[in-house]
């Protein structure tokens, strides 16, 4: 297993040189509605970026069922103790989560072209998230994890145009704040246990006030690739500003981000202080609601999707706030209750974003548009691409029987475990967590209504002529989603190898008490509530097929068909067009945007349109500003551009001054070492 380990990453290395050092600077984009081909050598490096990321699934999978656990010793080159790359349970359970999405993104890229730039990005995202999380070295995992924000950076910033370039200095500002805490988390590790190893900082004693410092730093670190409101900024912007298949990309990024907090703030820092826990189930509820409400107001395909993984992240936060409860109350059964609910959540909504970054690239590659309002009645033009968005949104709406009801079910369980929490804080937050979940869950499938059935559903709204499927037979998309279709069906044998993965977190085998029997589960807490997936998946298929016979009995046994009357639908009795008139996706949500104004920061302006001969036309300009980015993301620009211009005063080109600011920089660091002792 070591040697298929190391051909991994031999794979996942090669494919950015690949990219890179062959073949045209970019691919030729294709009118809308044809048929393209990549350049042989894009398609090459995708190709063995998708044969590295197979190869990582095999051993995460062998990992995390407690095979054999390979370990590539890496030495003492880096200068900061030995390091190596160790596949053990928990990190088997990300790799292969990883392995999985960019298998499927590298297969998009090679059948998609997308410019041996963007492709060389996302192979070596891919490449460097699975160094982050193989990792021993808290060194090694900082250069892998400065490199995963360099990579999201170029790609959030390749568009070219002027407000893709502003979007992407947002994510990689963003980023850049999540790398200072995180080397500020290392130098206070390193200041208590004078090493760099994850596993002697895993043994370390630390005070509580220590850990708690860590905790918010490392929490700051994450959150920025995760998407934790308030520094959420970097994935609407990132999704909506990066070009082609770039957005999926950044989804790969997620795994990296989530992995930190399950290795870090659980297993290295755990137990923590009760406010820790306490704090991730009021930011998990804040960012579940405003993630999911901002998402419903957009028409932006991708920045939709980003703020529906604010929304997710959030559910996520909630379910690990339980898991930190329950250690910090030494409730090793309350613990993994929130541990399984988290890293449910975590794979069906990583598999399901990519899935539907995918599927959305393939709408814009075929009509050109990159908003719902113009697309309409694409699931017969483009029957691939809807059959994935469809999966994809069912699971991202927590719609039974599929993976994501089954994931947000656990963690809605998790949260009804309040009573059992240790403090009566804890379990008024789980309270109102719970309810902000059941909140968040049907505003959820109110959004992702909104944004499937404006895109295939109903007739065009505008004329986009002759349009095809960009590829005929896509690998990635067909296989992502068969995953995705059959992952509730699936959820005992899913739990078996999540369980033995979280086994030396947790502190036992969590399948051992969520799998009552074969097919039912129950929240890890034995006989408090049941669900069966697996027959879910057999009983509501059965019973709509039973409900389509009875309507066809019921229509042969009648009146004749001939004697049904079929019309068009009348529109006002005007005869207009219905394409026209009907409903638009700013109608659907704009009871939301006038309900919520003032928490929304929506604003609405009339402006004319049109020249002087013309007659005069006023058009309706629509806002919404998320309450973060106008409360501190706009304050805090605005100070730091003032701060800007009064240090520029001070680069006066000479040697002196700067040789002043080495010393000043000097006395400060000095003066921090005895406080870090």
């Amino acid at each position: 297993m070591t040697l298929l380990f190391a051909l991994a990453m031999g794979a996942l290395a090669l494919a950015p040189l690949l990219a890179l050092l062959a073949g045209p600077a970019a691919a030729r984009p294709a009118a809308p509605g044809r048929a393209v081909r990549s350049h042989p050598s894009d398609r090459l490096a995708a190709l063995c970026s998708a044969l590295g990321c197979l190869l990582l699934v095999v051993v995460g999978l062998t990992a995390a069922l407690g095979g054999a656990r390979p370990v590539l010793e890496l030495g003492g080159w880096l200068g900061f103790g030995q390091s190596a790359l160790r596949a053990d349970g928990l990190a088997g359970i990300f790799l292969a989560l990883t392995g999985l999405t960019g298998a499927a993104v590298a297969l998009a890229y090679a059948g998609l072209p997308a410019g041996r730039w963007l492709t060389g990005l996302g192979s070596a995202l891919v490449m460097f998230a699975a160094v982050a999380i193989c990792a021993d070295n808290a060194f090694l995992f900082l250069l892998a994890w400065e490199a995963i924000t360099v990579c999201v950076y170029l790609i959030a910033s390749a568009g070219g145009e002027r407000a893709d370039l502003l979007a992407g200095y947002l994510t990689g500002g963003l980023a850049k704040i999540g790398g200072a805490a995180l080397l500020a988390a290392f130098g206070l590790f390193y200041a208590h246990t004078h090493s760099f190893s994850l596993e002697a900082w895993a043994h370390a004693t630390l005070p509580a006030g220590t850990r708690g410092v860590l905790f918010a730093l490392l929490l700051v670190c994450f959150a920025t690739k995760v998407g934790v409101v308030p520094l959420q900024g970097g994935l609407p912007a990132g999704y909506g500003a990066a070009p082609r298949l770039g957005a999926a990309s950044l989804s790969v990024a997620l795994c990296a981000g989530f992995y930190g907090l399950w290795r870090f703030e659980f297993q290295i820092l755990g137990p923590l202080p009760v406010w820790c826990g306490d704090a991730l189930l009021v930011l998990g509820a804040v960012s579940a609601l405003s993630g999911i409400v901002y998402a419903l107001t957009q028409d932006d395909l991708r920045r939709f999707l980003g703020y529906s993984t604010v929304e997710h992240t959030g559910i996520v936060l909630a379910g690990l706030g339980v898991a930190l409860l329950g250690q910090a109350a030494h409730k090793p059964t309350l613990a993994a209750a929130g541990l399984l609910a988290a890293t449910l959540q975590v794979c069906a909504h990583n598999l399901a974003k990519t899935l539907a970054l995918i599927a959305v690239d393939r709408v814009e590659q075929a009509t050109g548009e990159r908003t719902t309002d113009p697309l309409g009645g694409l699931s017969r033009r483009l029957p691939a691409s809807a059959l994935a968005l469809g999966v994809s949104s069912l699971t991202l709406a927590a719609i039974p029987p599929l993976g994501g009801f089954v994931s947000e079910w656990f963690t809605l369980e998790a949260l009804l475990q309040g009573f059992r929490m240790p403090t009566l804080a804890s379990q008024l937050l789980c309270a109102l967590a719970a309810a902000a979940l059941a909140l968040t869950a049907g505003l959820g499938l109110l959004a992702f209504a909104k944004f499937y059935s404006f895109i295939f559903l109903g007739p065009a709204r505008s004329a986009l002529g002759a349009l095809r499927e960009p590829s005929r037979w896509p690998p990635g998309l067909l296989g992502l989603g068969a995953l995705l279709v059959f992952l509730g069906t699936v959820a005992p044998w899913e739990i078996h190898v999540l369980g033995s993965g979280l086994q030396e977190l947790a502190g036992f085998n969590v399948a051992s008490t969520a799998i009552s029997h074969p097919l039912v589960l129950g929240p890890v807490f034995k006989e408090f509530s049941v669900l069966a997936p697996t027959w879910l998946s057999i009983v509501l298929p059965a019973y709509a097929l039973l409900a389509l016979a009875i309507v066809r009995a019921t229509r042969a046994s009648g009146a004749r068909a001939s004697s049904i009357r079929r019309a068009p639908v009348w529109v006002t009795g005007s005869g207009a067009e219905l394409s026209a008139v009907q409903y638009r996706p700013s109608a659907y949500s704009n009871p939301m945007r006038v309900i919520l104004r003032g928490p929304l920061g929506y604003r609405t302006r009339l402006t004319p349109a049109g020249g002087q001969d013309e007659a005069p036309r006023l058009t309706l300009d629509t806002r919404v500003v998320f309450a973060v980015e106008r409360f501190l993301y706009a304050p805090a620009t605005a100070f730091a551009l003032r701060v800007a211009e009064r240090v520029r005063a001070l680069q006066s080109g000479r040697l002196s001054a700067y040789l002043l600011y080495m010393l000043i920089a000097l006395i400060a660091a000095l003066a921090l070492v005895p406080v870090l002792r």
